[in-house]
C-alpha cells in the first residue's frame, strides 16, 4: 500500500503506453470531486482485466489517464480502452471508443484523447460516411456528437489547455492506422462550447499538433510527404512561422510544448519503411532510420533567447516517449523498467526527469506482460500532477498505491 505525494500544478499532458494519456489540470467544469485538487497516479497501474466496468454504466468522474491495453485480437483477449480515475483507484473501459472502432483498427479502440482537466474524452473515427467527434463526459457519461463537415475520417490530436478547442485531423478519405505509413490530414478546430468547426487555413497534410500553453498558437507537424516541416500557426493573427527540426525528428505529440511556452519537444520520426517492397530499398531505408539518434530533443519555440536543454536518450525515455511536463525544466517520460532482480526491462515506468541535471524519479510502473501484448499510451491529464494514493489489494480496479503531486 503506497502513499500519495503531490507534484506542482502545471501545463502539459502525459501519455503512457501506446495509448495512455494523462490529464492533470484544475478544470472549470462540474466535478463531484474538487477539480483543483491534485490528482493521483498509482504506484503501479492495474493489469489487463475482464472485470473492468464500462464508463456508460458507471462514469468514473475526472480522470488521470486514458490508455489502450493490448494490441490485436487473440483468443479470448482483445484491446481495451481504459480510463483511470484521478481521485480514487477506479478503472473503467471507454466503451464508446471500443464501439466506434471499425475493422481497419484490427481490434484497437477508435482514436481518443483525454481533455486537460480530465473530465472529457474526444473520440474520433477512421472511417465514416459522416465523420464526427464524440465528446464523452466522464462525470455523467453523456455523449455529444459534433459533425465534421465533408470528412470521412476525424482524429483528435490536441486539446487547448482551457478545454475550449479540439484540434483534429480531417480527411476526405478513410484512414488506416495499419497502412504502414503515418496518418495525415487537414487540421480542423472544434469549438467545444458552440460545436462550430473551422479549418485552419494552410495546415494541410499534418500528422500531429500541439497547442501553446495560452492557446494562441498551434504547432503542426507536416507529414514526410509534405516536406516534414514544423510550423507554428498564430490562431489569432493568422500568421505562421517555420521552426528548424533536428534531422529525422518530428513534433513529440500533443504535449510537446513546455508550460512556459519556451520549448517544443521532438522525437525520432516513426519507422518509415513499412511500405517499402524491395529488399535492397528496405535495407537502405532501415539503415538510414536507425542512424537517427533515438532521443528526445528540444528546440526553441520562439525567437526569444532560450536555454535549450540536452537531449534525453533511450535509456531514460523509451522510444523517446514524452508523457508531459512537471515544470518548465522537468518532463515526464515513459522509461524501460527492470524488475528488482536486475533483469532485462519487462515493464515500463512513468519517470520524472530534470532537464537541468538529468536527475530521475520513478512515479509509477506500467505492466506490459498482460493478457495481450501489453498496454499502450494515449493521454494524461495536463494541469495538476499525480499523487500517491493507496489501492485496495486484490481489487480488479486497484493498481497499488498512488503518488500525490505538489
Amino acid at each position: 500500500m503506497g502513499t500519495r505525494r503531490r507534484l506542482p500544478l502545471l501545463v502539459g499532458g502525459l501519455a503512457l503506453l501506446p495509448a495512455l494519456v494523462v490529464a492533470l489540470l484544475p478544470g472549470d467544469g462540474p466535478a463531484t470531486a474538487d477539480s483543483n485538487a491534485a490528482a493521483g497516479i498509482p504506484d503501479r497501474m492495474a493489469g489487463y482485466s475482464y472485470l473492468t466496468g464500462d464508463v456508460s454504466d458507471a462514469p468514473p468522474g475526472r480522470a488521470l489517464a486514458l490508455f489502450q491495453h493490448g494490441w490485436g485480437v487473440a483468443f479470448l483477449d482483445f484491446p481495451q480502452a481504459v480510463v483511470v480515475g484521478a481521485d480514487d483507484d477506479v478503472y473503467r473501459r471507454v466503451d464508446l471508443a471500443e464501439d466506434r472502432a471499425g475493422p481497419e483498427t484490427q481490434g484497437d479502440p477508435a482514436p481518443m484523447l483525454l481533455s486537460p482537466d480530465g473530465t472529457r474524452i474526444a473520440v474520433g473515427d477512421h472511417d465514416s460516411d459522416r465523420a464526427d467527434l464524440a465528446l464523452l463526459d466522464l462525470e455523467t457519461g453523456d455523449v455529444v456528437r459534433q459533425p465534421v463537415p465533408g470528412a470521412h475520417s476525424a482524429l483528435p490530436v490536441a486539446w487547448s489547455l482551457d478545454g475550449r478547442l479540439v484540434a483534429h485531423l480531417a480527411g476526405t478519405a478513410a484512414t488506416n492506422p495499419y497502412s504502414g505509413t503515418p496518418i495525415e490530414g487537414d487540421v480542423g478546430l472544434l469549438d467545444v462550447s458552440s460545436g462550430a468547426v473551422r479549418t485552419l487555413t494552410g495546415a494541410t497534410q499534418v500528422s500531429t499538433a500541439a497547442f501553446s500553453p495560452d492557446g494562441s498558437e498551434l504547432a503542426v507537424q507536416r507529414s514526410a510527404t509534405a516536406g516534414g516541416t514544423l510550423e507554428v500557426f498564430d490562431l489569432e493573427g493568422g500568421g505562421r512561422r517555420t521552426l528548424d527540426l533536428p534531422a529525422g525528428h518530428h513534433l513529440a505529440g500533443a504535449d510537446a510544448w513546455s508550460p512556459d511556452g519556451a520549448l517544443l519537444a521532438t522525437s525520432r520520426m516513426p519507422f518509415p519503411c513499412l511500405d517499402t517492397v524491395h529488399e535492397a530499398q528496405w535495407t537502405a531505408c532501415q539503415g538510414e532510420w536507425e542512424s537517427i539518434p533515438d532521443v528526445l530533443t528540444f528546440v526553441a519555440a520562439t525567437d526569444r533567447p532560450t536555454e535549450v536543454p540536452e537531449s534525453l536518450d533511450g535509456a531514460v525515455a523509451a522510444s523517446s516517449r514524452l508523457l508531459g511536463w512537471v515544470s518548465a525544466r522537468e518532463v515526464l517520460v515513459l522509461s524501460p523498467h527492470a524488475d528488482d532482480k536486475g533483469g532485462d526491462p519487462v515493464d515500463l515506468a512513468v519517470t520524472r526527469v530534470s532537464l537541468d541535471d538529468g536527475a530521475t524519479e520513478r512515479l509509477s510502473v506500467v505492466p506490459t506482460g498482460a493478457a495481450t501484448t501489453g498496454p499502450g499510451v494515449s493521454s494524461w491529464r495536463r494541469r495538476s500532477c499525480p499523487t500517491c494514493r493507496s489501492g485496495r489489494p486484490g481489487s480488479p480496479i486497484a493498481a497499488g498505491g498512488r503518488r500525490r503531486c505538489g
